[in-house]
């Protein structure tokens, strides 16, 4: 069983093999989404609660503690994760008490503050196998105020045997005072080519457009993540709408479907405008490269003004990706803005 889970993830794992006799009591591991942080997180967890590590420090699959830890029933490895994450992976979500399962309310993406509380049990026991401890939390970026701080306690002091591995997708959104107390392993997106041969090996169907589209995140281009990318065919339809700059109400509504997802919504329209943004100071697209001629005839219609207007709409768009707004509000109203920013009257 490989330390590192994914190729590209080979550098981080010999800087993590290289400090497993002086271990820090937590580490921060941080990069862009769509590499595999959490998979990252989870191998370094298990390697440290293995009982027969192999020679470059993975764990060995084949011991007692590696059949708990694959079996998730492990009694000295926590998972934090948001419901939204606990969906993803197959991970038990653990309710507040006072909190009932709503089949139409949408998973949340923020560590909520009883699963931080819910910790202090688990770091007040000794280890039930009398090696170490493990405590994963993913996304760390997105523990907010109130459960960072509870968070922060219950890292102020730990015992000798237990580690913390954080893994957060934006570094400066994880509480300073974390960071400090953290060792931080940064992790990159992969060369392009490596990322390339992967995405071939699974079978992807046109990977450099695929890679494009993705950012040069491989696992984002192999999974349409349903919270980070809308379905393929509205996606088509909305950056058809985006590339004519003349958008009618009824096409939004014909388009999208019954579950508006914001934040993927919110991601397409940046990635859009970056491009715009690129392609207007000469440069060529990083994400929609299929559609170059189409954003040189766009940007050729505007300005630095209209894009800087574009930008802040972005932002308002991404800020409402985690507050229980109208979906559907806010993909017309940012869709009908998108289109007034392309007036001729401007």
């Amino acid at each position: 069983m490989a330390l590192a889970p994914y190729p590209w993830f080979e550098e981080a794992a010999q800087a993590f093999a290289s400090q497993i006799d002086r271990l820090p009591n937590a580490f921060l591991l941080y990069g862009p989404p769509g590499i595999g942080l959490y998979e990252l997180a989870d191998s370094f967890a298990r390697a440290l609660l293995c009982e027969s590590p192999n020679p470059d420090g993975s764990a060995c699959g084949r011991c007692a503690a590696c059949a708990l830890t694959a079996a998730g029933s492990h009694p000295d490895y926590k998972r934090v994760l948001s419901e939204a994450m606990c969906e993803r992976y197959e991970v038990p979500y653990e309710r507040a008490e006072n909190e009932r399962p709503d089949s139409k309310k949408k998973a949340s993406r923020e560590v909520r503050i009883h699963q931080i509380r819910a910790l202090a049990d688990f770091v007040g026991l000794n280890a039930n196998r009398g090696g170490r401890r493990v405590i994963v939390i993913y996304p760390a970026d997105m523990v907010r105020a109130e459960a960072a701080a509870a968070l922060l306690k219950s890292m102020e002091e730990p015992p000798a045997d237990l580690i913390y591995i954080l893994a957060a997708e934006d570094i400066d959104a994880v509480l300073p005072t974390i960071r400090s107390r953290s060792r931080l392993l940064r992790v990159a997106v992969p060369p392009k080519a490596m990322a390339l041969d992967f995405l071939r090996g699974k079978g992807v169907a046109s990977p450099e457009e695929a890679l494009a589209l993705a950012g040069g995140a491989p696992l984002e281009a192999l999974e349409r993540n349903p919270a980070e990318r809308l379905d393929a065919a509205l996606e088509r339809a909305l950056l058809d709408m985006l590339e004519r700059g003349t958008i009618a109400p009824d096409e939004i509504l014909i388009a999208a479907p019954k579950s508006y997802s914001v934040p993927a919504f919110g991601l397409l329209l940046s990635r859009w405008s970056h491009d715009l943004m690129r392609t207007k100071s000469g440069l060529s697209p990083r994400y929609f490269i299929k559609r170059a001629d189409a954003l040189a005839r766009l940007a050729a219609r505007t300005d630095f003004e209209r894009l800087s207007a574009l930008e802040k709409l972005v932002a308002s768009v991404r800020r409402s990706a985690e507050h229980p707004l109208n979906p559907k509000q806010v993909w017309e109203s940012a869709l009908l803005h998108y289109a007034s920013l392309w007036s001729s009257s401007r």
